[in-house]
């Protein structure tokens, strides 16, 4: 999708939805480097505003997944690994300016799919996705190693390598800036990816697979399948091929994916399940910055955030205040 210029309010959401869903052909897996078409059951993804059907995706099948991590792995111990951190260094930050160049497209894609507004979307959640390629970028060639003083005429060293391949399972409520905060640092690391994106909002994950063909990054490197979590989701968590697995989610779909890692390889594990989050505010806060702060902490994105300021706790001599305000 090639300098398309969008003009969201005047030409209708849906029409924008025509154009990228006719280029990005989202029924397809991203594997190896190439979009095939799914082999298991389809589902519809729509958007959740007005409930319309905006376009059908695959539930990937179980050879699917076999394929991807094959390929993860053929890509890990073949062009990746022969590529130095310069060059891959490189491609994170061309990745990062083609996130920023195609922001407006991404964020009405979000706005569909997630039903978060575009403005939202492109205050909250492009800028951190961009920024992170940037940032990771800049790591790719600072991971260092250390040598150690032993007795004897001996040297000990330490060696950082790649963990392997990963699998990432991201969640519903910021799509691509998830995808992006699991796959920045690992890509930076050496290591290949994985990706299973919510079941309900795949589509701008699909759209970064489009990204990573245009800054040529190679094949095998990302994979993206798509699929809900009891079949995909459990086939990542449970494949013997998949050396670590990143998760961010439900408790209760954490417990199931830690069964699964345990009763595959061992692999290791990064959860992120939320919290109960709280605001604390103290009697000499500006009460009017606070006030604000403590709105934005639990209704922006309706609420749906890791950390979301879900309690207030108020020193008693302004509690009144607080509570007007």
């Amino acid at each position: 999708m090639e300098a398309l210029r969008f003009e969201p309010r005047r030409r209708g959401y849906h029409a924008l939805a025509r154009q990228l869903f006719a280029v990005m052909r989202p029924g397809r897996q991203f594997i190896g480097g190439r979009w095939l078409d799914g082999e298991g059951e389809t589902m519809d993804i729509v958007n959740p505003a007005n409930g319309e059907k905006l376009t059908t995706v695959a539930d990937a099948s179980p050879e699917q997944v076999d394929a991807a991590v094959a390929c993860a792995r053929k890509a890990l111990e073949g062009p990746w690994a022969r590529m130095s951190a310069v060059e891959r260094e490189r491609i994170l930050w061309r990745i990062s300016e083609r996130i920023e160049q195609k922001a407006l497209e991404l964020a009405c894609l979000e706005s569909l799919n997630n039903g978060k507004t575009v403005t939202e979307a492109l205050r909250g959640d492009l800028p951190p996705a961009w920024d992170i390629f940037r940032y990771y970028a800049g790591w790719a060639r600072k991971i260092e190693g250390e040598t150690i003083p032993v007795d004897g005429p001996h040297l000990a060293m330490t060696l950082r390598e790649p963990v392997g391949v990963c699998g990432a399972i991201v969640p519903w409520n910021y799509p691509l800036l998830m995808a992006s905060w699991k796959l920045a640092p690992a890509l930076a690391c050496g290591n290949t990816v994985v990706l299973k994106p919510s079941e309900f909002t795949p589509l701008t994950a699909l759209e970064l697979g489009r990204i990573f063909e245009e800054c040529e990054l190679p094949p095998g490197v990302v994979n993206i399948v798509t699929g809900r979590g009891g079949s995909v989701g459990q086939c990542v968590a449970g494949h013997d091929g998949i050396d670590k697995l990143a998760f961010t989610g439900s408790v209760t779909t954490a417990r199931k994916l830690m069964h699964a890692a345990a009763d595959s390889n061992l692999k290791r594990l990064s959860l992120e399940l939320g919290g109960k989050s709280p605001n604390i505010i103290f009697p000499d806060a500006d009460l009017d910055v606070a006030t604000e702060a403590a709105w934005k902490a639990i209704f922006a994105n309706k609420g749906e955030i890791c950390n979301a300021g879900s309690r207030l706790l108020v020193h008693r001599s302004i509690y009144g205040d607080m509570v007007e305000r």
